[in-house]
């Protein structure tokens, strides 16, 4: 005759094993959803940089034009300015001045030209990596969005597996309980009630002795005389 407390007690383990993996699954939620913020703040300061340094490009480029202005209107000066120099060498100087100006000018404009592609250049790769990032940005996002709500129905299932556990415990008497409550807290993903698999126990799979497995045959909830866990036999 079959134990009476083994469906009952089949039926509590299966509800108690699945409330343990889902906790276990809670536990690495926090993980992923860090390893989702390193990514975005990655992605972040990769669109970051790109726009620096196309920033610090341009900002060279105002520099360039700022000297050629700068120069220009200095030339304009010694300009107007020579034509009331009576001193030749005065003269000569200032005409030696703005020739050095022109050169100047001549050679900060060739350096704006290049800086000009360069600054395309930069724009464009700036821009490329801002689509690709934002798009990484906006899936990173959902799987963050899809993370906290698959905690919120975790934490709900397993706030009901909760409340209904001691409806399940009922029909189990409380000898029996008490064993299977404390192997439940044991080693990780052990099922407190195993199966005997052809003599052997179903957790540690060492032989039975001839009296374990003849009590087993009987119906009865015995303990492995290796690891101690509660076997049963299928009745078939």
């Amino acid at each position: 005759m079959t134990d009476p407390d083994l469906e009952a007690l089949l039926i509590l383990q299966e509800a108690d094993l699945r409330r343990k993996g889902m906790e276990k699954r809670l536990e690495l939620l926090p993980r992923e959803m860090d390893a989702i913020i390193a990514r975005r703040d990655k992605l972040n300061a990769s669109t970051a940089a790109a726009q620096e340094l196309l920033k610090k490009e341009e900002l060279a480029v105002k520099k360039c034009e700022a000297e050629i202005a700068r120069l220009t209107e200095e030339s304009q000066k010694l300009q107007q300015q020579s034509a009331l120099v009576k001193k030749n060498n005065e003269y000569q100087a200032m005409l030696g001045q703005i020739a050095d100006n022109k050169r100047k000018i001549g050679s900060l404009e060739e350096e704006v030209l290049e800086k000009f592609d360069k600054v395309a250049e930069l724009k464009e790769n700036a821009e490329k990596i801002k689509r690709a990032n934002a798009l990484e940005l906006r899936n990173a996002r959902a799987e963050f969005e899809e993370l906290l709500a698959f905690s919120k129905t975790v934490k709900g299932e397993i706030a009901k597996a909760v409340a209904d556990r001691p409806a399940l415990t009922a029909n189990v008497r409380d000898e029996l309980l008490s064993t299977y409550n404390r192997l439940l807290k044991g080693k990780e993903g052990t099922a407190p009630l195993t199966k005997l698999d052809n003599g052997c126990c179903g957790n540690c799979h060492m032989k039975v002795t001839m009296q374990t497995a003849n009590e087993l045959s009987k119906g009865k909830i015995e303990h492995c005389d290796n690891c101690q866990h509660l076997l049963y036999a299928d009745p078939e």
